[in-house]
């Protein structure tokens, strides 16, 4: 009868036999940078259809690159493979003047928009075909939505912080906005004019569940593949905790409370074993939280230039000017052994608004050592992915470098009309199921839970666990580690216990030291043994039996630790990892 590619008009049958269930985007094959490597998505634009590979993030209209933003020889490495859409040749193209135009100007304040850019745009609204599965084990169908909301950008650059400029290489998919549609006033004929989006035509069709998406982008270069679901989210992609908190407009925002660095198992590649109030250390004007949004659109992890500092003294990197972002000293033999161990960059947030709990993502390293190539760079050269000062929208930005690290999905409304909510939770390693069935997200759903899985077990088997003599003090369990906080501006600064190693600079006790000391202790060992004989002989002799102690010695001592997401009375230094069996309780939003 059908095949098992169903279009547009035959979308609203393809669900009936199973029900509206979560829509799950298939990916690109290829991945891009030049800050990267990124995952993306391939749709077709037009008719004929034009395939071009977009990064999946951000609100309101896509972002398409014309070919003219290649014109007069212009350096485009990656948008020459990505690919362009070109207006003039498709049938199903339609325009209004009332959209109005960008036109050699920063984007930023355009509601949507790339906002790094600087340069030319113009809204254009034409079909789109998007490929997806029925569920994570459904038919594959190519969903065709008409007079899909594109911001189709004509020339446009990116600056370097040394005046440098290079062509846009790559545009993004936009995944939905509060509003079901982009409208403008547009007469005769229709006094309005509505640009569709893509959650919220799934979701008014009847094929998904929800005006809502769930997301973990990835890492092309760890070998972690995408997830985007449309009414729905991998379960395994969102570990421990979901935090749950209110959008604005175009940007999801959320309190950053700490930064810090720890291992998650074996040796420190550092001499300590964790550090924490690395957020406001050095800073005395911050106070006990400071607003940050999480931005899929932008590719780095904007902070204050005092935070950088704090992290960056205990890497073996280089602040390149010119560029703006740190490059890895690959000669030092650190550069190795962090970037492949089990150490991480941690972010402790607020969750779900609470001024009581919180929750942390844990970033490895090996998240953090990406890929400038051409254009901005002539040489592939490794980075961190960590620039000093506000990103584009004038904020602290946590960027795609983040998000390879973190779950995040928007239910942009609900079904009694009300604002929605968006989420973020820890998102998982290599080691995760790449064909796991999507949970949905319901319509008036402003929680969701994440699984209980161990994030440590989904890295097992890719980073290299440094041998040590003794475990680490950063627990797995839900108790804090033996600290000392003193209170900077309103945030900790942890001063650990002091390590049984002392990094990448140990150096241990001679063969002839070691030989004696376990003589020694031989001897002491058997005549403690035989003093002990002895003893207990003379008290049987006695036969008297022991005087009562009155009271329990250990009462008092069962106290239970308090949750390892509970703020500690000292502050608000990152948790200790999680890696039990049981799963989390569903936290409401506060208020």
């Amino acid at each position: 009868m059908f095949s098992s590619k169903c279009f547009f008009f035959l979308i609203t049958l393809c669900p009936l036999a199973t029900g509206s269930i979560p829509q799950t985007i298939q990916w690109s094959s290829k991945s891009y940078g030049p800050d990267g490597p990124w995952q993306a998505v391939t749709v077709s634009i037009g008719t004929p259809p034009q395939p071009v590979d977009l990064l999946p993030g951000g609100s309101w209209m896509s972002n398409v690159l014309a070919p003219t933003v290649c014109a007069n020889g212009a350096a485009c490495d990656v948008a020459k493979v990505a690919g362009f859409y070109n207006a003039t040749a498709s049938t199903t193209t339609f325009q209004i003047g009332q959209t109005g135009e960008i036109i050699n100007s920063p984007m930023v304040g355009t509601v949507g928009a790339l906002p790094s850019l600087i340069g030319s745009a113009n809204w254009i609204f034409d079909t789109i075909s998007i490929p997806f599965l029925n569920g994570i084990a459904g038919n594959g169908y190519n969903a065709l939505i008409k007079d899909f909301d594109m911001l189709v950008i004509s020339a446009a650059n990116e600056k370097l912080p040394d005046g440098t400029a290079y062509p846009v290489q790559i545009g993004k998919l936009g995944l939905g906005a509060p509003n079901s549609n982009q409208t403008w006033l547009h007469f005769p004929p229709n006094p309005q004019w509505n640009g569709t989006l893509l959650p919220s035509t799934l979701f008014e069709q009847g094929v998904a569940p929800s005006n809502s998406y769930g997301m973990h982008i990835g890492s092309a270069a760890m070998g972690i593949p995408g997830s985007l679901n449309i009414g729905g989210f991998d379960q395994s992609r969102a570990i421990g905790p979901v935090s749950s908190q209110v959008y604005s407009i175009d940007h999801l925002p959320i309190d950053l409370l700490d930064i810090g660095i720890g291992v998650a198992e074996g040796k420190s590649p550092f001499n300590f074993t964790s550090q924490s109030g690395l957020l406001a250390k050095g800073n005395s004007s911050f106070g006990v939280a400071t607003t940050v949004f999480v931005e899929a659109p932008v590719p780095y992890i904007y902070l204050p230039q005092s935070t950088c500092d704090a992290i960056t003294q205990y890497l073996p990197v280089t602040f390149q000017k010119k560029y703006g972002l740190y490059f890895w000293n690959t000669n030092d033999a650190d550069y190795k052994r962090i970037v492949s161990s089990p150490s991480f960059l941690s972010f402790t947030f607020r969750l779900s608004g609470s001024l009581s709990q919180n929750f942390t993502i844990y970033v490895p390293f090996a998240l953090l050592n990406l890929t400038l190539t051409a254009p901005i760079i002539s040489t592939p050269t490794q980075y961190l992915p960590l620039r000093p000062g506000q990103g584009p929208s004038g904020v602290y930005q946590l960027g795609r470098a983040f998000l390879q690290a973190a779950f995040i999905g928007v239910n942009w409304q609900t079904a009694s009309g009300d604002d929605g909510v968006w989420f973020l939770a820890q998102a998982p390693g290599p080691n995760t199921p790449s064909q796991n069935p999507a949970t949905t997200i319901g319509a008036n759903n402003k929680t969701i839970v994440g699984s209980a899985n161990s994030w440590k077990e989904t890295w097992k088997g890719v980073w290299t666990v440094l041998e040590s003599t003794s475990t680490s003090t950063i627990s797995t369990s839900t108790t804090s580690t033996s600290t000392t906080a003193t209170s900077t501006g309103g945030a900790d600064t942890t001063t650990p216990s002091a390590p049984s190693s002392t990094g990448s600079h140990d150096k241990g006790l001679s063969t002839g030291a070691i030989v004696g000391i376990a003589v020694s202790a031989g001897v002491l060992v058997s005549i403690t043994l035989v003093a002990i004989f002895f003893y207990t002989r003379s008290l049987a002799a006695k036969k008297q039996p022991p005087e009562s102690l009155g009271t329990d010695f250990y009462s008092g001592a069962t106290d239970e630790p308090e949750p390892g997401w509970l703020y500690k009375s000292s502050g608000f230094g990152p948790r200790e990892l999680e890696t039990g069996n049981t799963p989390p309780k569903p936290v409401e939003m506060a208020g």
